[in-house]
């Protein structure tokens, strides 16, 4: 990953997975946030089960702008798959965003076990979870994706804090108790230059909730009833005390 005139380097570089829902058809166009500080980025350290201080490496989730494809400047929170891969900050990249049913062995084994730890960061608090707990996520993802990276590392720099959270997803995924449906939630950014640049999934932001039926019908009721001029003041105030506690 780069900072505008900035290149970072972890030791290992960086694939990242976004995250949202479902499928969008059409180029989509992704950029990370140019502001290269906290939240958005945290730097995690850790001594790998090689006994090497691996520090400095920014750790998800990001947060990214998309556009195209049924996006139009959609702010999401993003997640790296690929360790080794640099993006800049801030310049855009085109690529697609694919369900896990448009990938194939062993790719989508590992996302399907990624995505549930994006999951379980994202239930952990998401961007506002401790260093710790984001770190150790990252670092499995990391290695849960290193097989199909096309900056694989052999062998993988391992993170000890990662490994439980590694099995927990394996088991989790060869159980069935998170499916593809499952995964689908957290489809992934596949870039045309995949050669080069970072995967993403995608963690889209809440819907807008709609106002609730009764309240809007208890307004209509009552806005009726004042127009007509026949409700008396207790009537009204019985009328306010229910659509307050409703």
């Amino acid at each position: 990953m780069r900072a505008p005139g900035v290149l970072i380097r972890t030791g290992i570089g960086t694939i990242c997975l976004a995250v949202s829902a479902g499928a969008h058809a059409g180029p989509v166009t992704i950029v990370l946030d140019p502001n290269f500080g906290a939240p958005d980025y945290a730097f995690y350290t850790y001594t790998d089960i090689y006994g090497d201080t691996r520090s400095g490496l920014p750790v998800g989730p990001y947060i990214a702008t998309l556009n195209g494809g049924g996006y139009n400047d959609v702010s999401v929170l993003v997640f790296c798959y690929d360790l080794k891969a640099d993006t800049n900050v801030g310049t855009p990249y085109t690529g697609s965003v694919d369900p896990i049913e448009d990938l194939t062995p062993p790719t989508s084994t590992e996302v399907l076990e990624s995505t549930f730890l994006i999951n379980e960061l994202m239930e952990d608090g998401g961007i506002n979870a401790t260093l710790a707990t984001r770190g150790a996520i990252s670092m499995a993802i990391w290695e849960i994706m290193n097989p199909t990276s096309t900056s694989a590392s052999t062998p993988f720099p391992t993170d000890p804090a990662a490994i439980p959270y590694e099995d927990q997803a394996a088991a989790v995924a060869a159980s069935g108790a998170w499916t593809t449906q499952d995964a689908d939630l957290y489809p992934t950014w596949e870039p045309d230059e995949i050669a080069s640049i970072q995967r993403f999934g995608i963690v889209p932001p809440p819907p807008t909730p709609e106002p609730p039926t009764v309240t809007l019908t208890s307004l209509g009721v009552l806005a009726l009833a004042l127009a007509k001029r026949r409700l008396k003041i207790p009537a009204l105030k019985a009328a306010f005390r229910s659509l307050r506690s409703s």
